[in-house]
Protein backbone atom coordinates (compact mmCIF):
# COMPACT_ATOMS: atom_id res chain seq x y z
CA UNK A 1 0.00 0.00 0.00
CA UNK A 2 1.31 3.26 -0.99
CA UNK A 3 1.73 6.89 1.45
CA UNK A 4 -1.80 8.27 0.02
CA UNK A 5 -3.49 4.82 1.11
CA UNK A 6 -1.94 4.60 4.36
CA UNK A 7 -3.24 8.17 5.02
CA UNK A 8 -6.85 7.63 4.01
CA UNK A 9 -6.83 4.27 6.07
CA UNK A 10 -5.61 6.18 8.68
CA UNK A 11 -8.55 9.19 8.88
CA UNK A 12 -10.89 6.80 8.23
CA UNK A 13 -10.19 4.71 11.17
CA UNK A 14 -10.21 7.33 13.41
CA UNK A 15 -13.49 8.77 12.15
CA UNK A 16 -15.12 5.07 13.10
CA UNK A 17 -13.57 5.71 16.73
CA UNK A 18 -15.02 9.28 17.02
CA UNK A 19 -18.29 7.39 15.63
CA UNK A 20 -18.31 4.91 18.16
CA UNK A 21 -17.70 7.14 20.88
CA UNK A 22 -20.43 9.47 20.05
CA UNK A 23 -23.13 6.71 19.91
CA UNK A 24 -21.93 5.10 23.13
CA UNK A 25 -22.09 8.67 24.97
CA UNK A 26 -25.69 9.32 23.15
CA UNK A 27 -27.10 5.77 24.31
CA UNK A 28 -25.38 6.07 27.96
CA UNK A 29 -26.98 9.88 28.13
CA UNK A 30 -30.76 7.97 26.87
CA UNK A 31 -30.26 5.19 28.78
CA UNK A 32 -29.58 7.64 32.24
CA UNK A 33 -32.56 9.93 31.08
CA UNK A 34 -34.76 6.83 31.24
CA UNK A 35 -33.75 5.13 34.27
CA UNK A 36 -32.77 8.44 36.63
CA UNK A 37 -34.95 11.11 35.58
CA UNK A 38 -34.01 14.37 37.11
CA UNK A 39 -37.35 15.30 39.27
CA UNK A 40 -38.03 11.89 41.12
CA UNK A 41 -33.88 11.38 41.81
CA UNK A 42 -34.35 13.16 45.29
CA UNK A 43 -37.78 12.76 45.85
CA UNK A 44 -38.61 10.15 49.23
CA UNK A 45 -42.10 9.83 48.39
CA UNK A 46 -42.59 7.54 45.25
CA UNK A 47 -46.40 7.65 46.38
CA UNK A 48 -49.77 9.71 46.49
CA UNK A 49 -49.55 12.27 49.15
CA UNK A 50 -52.29 12.48 51.14
CA UNK A 51 -54.84 15.09 50.61
CA UNK A 52 -56.17 17.07 53.96
CA UNK A 53 -58.04 14.94 56.32
CA UNK A 54 -57.18 11.63 53.98
CA UNK A 55 -55.00 8.66 55.09
CA UNK A 56 -52.77 7.28 52.02
CA UNK A 57 -52.49 3.03 52.68
CA UNK A 58 -49.76 1.86 49.90
CA UNK A 59 -50.49 -1.76 49.94
CA UNK A 60 -47.37 -2.26 47.51
CA UNK A 61 -45.00 -0.60 49.69
CA UNK A 62 -47.11 -1.56 52.43
CA UNK A 63 -46.85 1.80 54.20
CA UNK A 64 -49.52 4.47 55.46
CA UNK A 65 -48.74 7.79 54.83
CA UNK A 66 -49.73 11.03 57.10
CA UNK A 67 -49.96 15.03 56.28
CA UNK A 68 -49.04 17.26 59.04
CA UNK A 69 -47.66 20.22 60.10
CA UNK A 70 -45.17 21.23 62.50
CA UNK A 71 -45.43 23.24 65.46
CA UNK A 72 -43.29 24.14 68.39
CA UNK A 73 -44.65 22.97 71.86
CA UNK A 74 -41.70 24.65 73.51
CA UNK A 75 -43.84 24.85 77.21
CA UNK A 76 -44.15 21.33 77.52
CA UNK A 77 -41.53 18.42 79.04
CA UNK A 78 -38.77 16.66 76.60
CA UNK A 79 -38.96 19.92 74.00
CA UNK A 80 -35.35 21.63 73.69
CA UNK A 81 -34.45 19.50 77.22
CA UNK A 82 -34.34 16.63 78.54
CA UNK A 83 -36.93 15.20 80.41
CA UNK A 84 -39.96 12.08 80.30
CA UNK A 85 -43.59 12.03 79.05
CA UNK A 86 -46.03 10.22 78.10
CA UNK A 87 -47.22 12.02 75.28
CA UNK A 88 -46.05 11.01 71.58
CA UNK A 89 -43.92 13.74 69.14
CA UNK A 90 -46.33 12.62 66.42
CA UNK A 91 -50.04 12.71 67.07
CA UNK A 92 -53.46 13.35 65.75
CA UNK A 93 -55.35 16.66 66.12
CA UNK A 94 -58.96 14.67 66.57
CA UNK A 95 -59.78 11.18 68.41
CA UNK A 96 -62.90 9.12 69.65
CA UNK A 97 -64.73 11.40 68.18
CA UNK A 98 -63.30 15.31 69.50
CA UNK A 99 -60.11 17.34 69.77
CA UNK A 100 -57.54 15.32 70.93
CA UNK A 101 -56.38 15.84 74.58
CA UNK A 102 -52.25 16.08 73.73
CA UNK A 103 -52.70 17.44 70.58
CA UNK A 104 -50.78 20.63 72.04
CA UNK A 105 -47.75 18.48 73.25
CA UNK A 106 -47.08 17.17 69.85
CA UNK A 107 -44.50 18.67 67.49
CA UNK A 108 -45.83 16.24 64.19
CA UNK A 109 -49.50 17.03 64.39
CA UNK A 110 -51.44 14.92 61.87
CA UNK A 111 -54.66 15.87 60.71
CA UNK A 112 -57.02 13.34 61.05
CA UNK A 113 -58.39 11.40 63.87
CA UNK A 114 -56.15 8.68 65.55
CA UNK A 115 -58.90 5.78 64.76
CA UNK A 116 -58.00 6.77 60.89
CA UNK A 117 -54.62 5.73 61.55
CA UNK A 118 -55.48 2.83 63.45
CA UNK A 119 -57.61 1.45 60.73
CA UNK A 120 -55.00 1.73 58.03
CA UNK A 121 -52.30 0.12 59.69
CA UNK A 122 -54.81 -2.56 60.48
CA UNK A 123 -55.41 -2.45 56.15
CA UNK A 124 -51.78 -3.38 55.76
CA UNK A 125 -52.25 -6.36 57.95
CA UNK A 126 -50.45 -4.71 61.02
CA UNK A 127 -51.93 -6.51 64.38
CA UNK A 128 -51.67 -5.50 68.16
CA UNK A 129 -51.58 -8.35 70.40
CA UNK A 130 -51.33 -6.71 74.01
CA UNK A 131 -53.63 -4.05 74.89
CA UNK A 132 -55.53 -2.15 77.41
CA UNK A 133 -56.89 1.07 78.73
CA UNK A 134 -55.20 3.89 80.17
CA UNK A 135 -56.62 2.28 83.46
CA UNK A 136 -55.74 -0.94 83.44
CA UNK A 137 -52.43 0.06 82.35
CA UNK A 138 -51.64 1.66 85.19
CA UNK A 139 -52.26 -1.49 87.44
CA UNK A 140 -49.55 -2.75 85.14
CA UNK A 141 -47.06 0.06 85.85
CA UNK A 142 -42.89 -0.52 86.45
CA UNK A 143 -40.72 -3.26 86.59
CA UNK A 144 -41.12 -5.70 89.48
CA UNK A 145 -40.39 -8.72 90.56
CA UNK A 146 -43.75 -10.33 89.31
CA UNK A 147 -43.95 -8.62 86.16
CA UNK A 148 -44.65 -10.53 83.39
CA UNK A 149 -44.84 -10.49 79.59
CA UNK A 150 -48.49 -9.15 79.31
CA UNK A 151 -47.32 -6.41 81.58
CA UNK A 152 -45.77 -4.95 78.13
CA UNK A 153 -47.70 -3.46 75.16
CA UNK A 154 -47.54 -5.66 72.35
CA UNK A 155 -47.83 -5.80 68.44
CA UNK A 156 -46.67 -5.78 65.18
CA UNK A 157 -43.49 -3.55 65.09
CA UNK A 158 -43.56 -0.16 62.92
CA UNK A 159 -41.41 1.96 61.64
CA UNK A 160 -41.78 5.68 61.04
CA UNK A 161 -40.37 8.69 59.60
CA UNK A 162 -40.96 12.03 58.52
CA UNK A 163 -40.62 13.69 55.34
CA UNK A 164 -41.06 17.14 53.62
CA UNK A 165 -39.65 19.85 51.17
CA UNK A 166 -36.73 21.86 52.24
CA UNK A 167 -36.20 25.92 51.20
CA UNK A 168 -34.50 24.95 48.36
CA UNK A 169 -37.49 22.34 47.49
CA UNK A 170 -35.35 19.18 47.76
CA UNK A 171 -37.21 16.72 49.58
CA UNK A 172 -35.74 14.96 53.12
CA UNK A 173 -36.52 12.16 55.08
CA UNK A 174 -35.50 11.14 58.50
CA UNK A 175 -36.30 8.89 60.86
CA UNK A 176 -38.47 9.76 63.63
CA UNK A 177 -36.10 9.01 66.14
CA UNK A 178 -33.01 11.19 64.56
CA UNK A 179 -34.77 14.05 65.88
CA UNK A 180 -33.76 13.28 69.77
CA UNK A 181 -31.48 11.70 72.08
CA UNK A 182 -31.50 10.05 75.08
CA UNK A 183 -29.74 10.09 78.56
CA UNK A 184 -29.00 6.92 79.91
CA UNK A 185 -27.49 6.34 83.95
CA UNK A 186 -24.32 4.74 83.57
CA UNK A 187 -22.64 4.15 87.29
CA UNK A 188 -23.10 7.55 88.78
CA UNK A 189 -23.18 9.86 85.75
CA UNK A 190 -25.17 10.03 82.92
CA UNK A 191 -24.24 9.69 79.19
CA UNK A 192 -25.82 11.07 75.72
CA UNK A 193 -26.54 8.36 73.01
CA UNK A 194 -28.94 7.71 70.26
CA UNK A 195 -32.93 7.61 71.03
CA UNK A 196 -32.98 4.03 70.46
CA UNK A 197 -36.84 3.41 70.85
CA UNK A 198 -38.27 -0.24 69.71
CA UNK A 199 -42.00 0.90 68.40
CA UNK A 200 -44.89 -1.82 68.22
CA UNK A 201 -48.41 -1.23 67.18
CA UNK A 202 -50.42 -1.72 70.05
CA UNK A 203 -53.59 -0.12 68.96
CA UNK A 204 -54.84 0.71 72.71
CA UNK A 205 -55.81 4.35 72.27
CA UNK A 206 -58.04 3.68 69.35
CA UNK A 207 -59.52 0.05 70.69
CA UNK A 208 -60.21 1.67 74.27
CA UNK A 209 -60.97 4.86 72.87
CA UNK A 210 -58.71 6.42 74.90
CA UNK A 211 -58.99 10.20 72.83
CA UNK A 212 -55.19 11.53 73.70
CA UNK A 213 -54.33 11.41 69.86
CA UNK A 214 -50.60 10.39 70.26
CA UNK A 215 -50.00 8.17 67.58
CA UNK A 216 -46.08 7.05 69.00
CA UNK A 217 -45.05 7.55 72.10
CA UNK A 218 -41.61 7.69 73.96
CA UNK A 219 -42.41 5.42 76.29
CA UNK A 220 -44.74 2.08 77.01
CA UNK A 221 -48.30 3.86 77.17
CA UNK A 222 -51.32 2.53 76.33
CA UNK A 223 -53.07 5.80 75.57
CA UNK A 224 -51.94 6.16 72.01
CA UNK A 225 -51.43 3.69 68.86
CA UNK A 226 -48.31 2.67 68.67
CA UNK A 227 -45.32 2.75 71.66
CA UNK A 228 -41.55 1.83 72.63
CA UNK A 229 -42.02 -0.91 74.80
CA UNK A 230 -38.09 -1.79 75.52
CA UNK A 231 -39.51 -1.45 79.39
CA UNK A 232 -43.08 -2.29 80.79
CA UNK A 233 -46.31 0.14 80.90
CA UNK A 234 -45.45 3.24 82.30
CA UNK A 235 -41.96 2.82 83.98
CA UNK A 236 -39.56 3.31 83.43
CA UNK A 237 -39.77 5.71 81.45
CA UNK A 238 -36.93 6.77 78.82
CA UNK A 239 -35.19 10.73 79.91
CA UNK A 240 -35.80 12.10 76.38
CA UNK A 241 -34.84 15.87 74.57
CA UNK A 242 -36.55 16.70 71.12
CA UNK A 243 -34.24 18.71 69.58
CA UNK A 244 -36.52 21.66 67.38
CA UNK A 245 -33.49 22.82 65.72
CA UNK A 246 -33.28 19.01 63.71
CA UNK A 247 -37.11 19.89 62.33
CA UNK A 248 -38.62 21.98 59.92
CA UNK A 249 -39.73 25.76 60.79
CA UNK A 250 -43.20 25.50 62.80
CA UNK A 251 -46.28 25.72 60.05
CA UNK A 252 -44.10 23.63 57.83
CA UNK A 253 -46.58 21.24 55.68
CA UNK A 254 -44.82 17.69 56.24
CA UNK A 255 -45.87 13.81 55.57
CA UNK A 256 -45.15 11.09 58.31
CA UNK A 257 -44.46 7.41 56.41
CA UNK A 258 -45.45 4.44 58.64
CA UNK A 259 -44.14 0.96 57.71
CA UNK A 260 -44.92 -2.41 59.52
CA UNK A 261 -41.74 -4.09 60.17
CA UNK A 262 -43.37 -7.61 60.31
CA UNK A 263 -47.38 -8.07 59.38
CA UNK A 264 -49.71 -10.16 59.67
CA UNK A 265 -53.58 -10.69 58.20
CA UNK A 266 -54.57 -12.96 60.98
Amino acid sequence: MNERGERLESESTKMMRRDMISLKLTLLAAGLGCVLPAEAADDPTAAVLPKPGTVVVDQAKGELILSAQVQFPEDKPCINEYGQRVQAFAGCATAAGGDAKMAAYFVFLVDVETEKVFDGLMKLGCRPSVHYSIQEGRKRSGLKSETTPDDYLQGDPVVLSVFWKNQDGKWVEKAYQHFATELQQVGDRQIEKPWTPHFVFHGSGAIHKSGTGCIACPCDCPGGIIADNRFPIYDPKPTVRFDMSKAPPPGTQVYVRIRPIASRSE
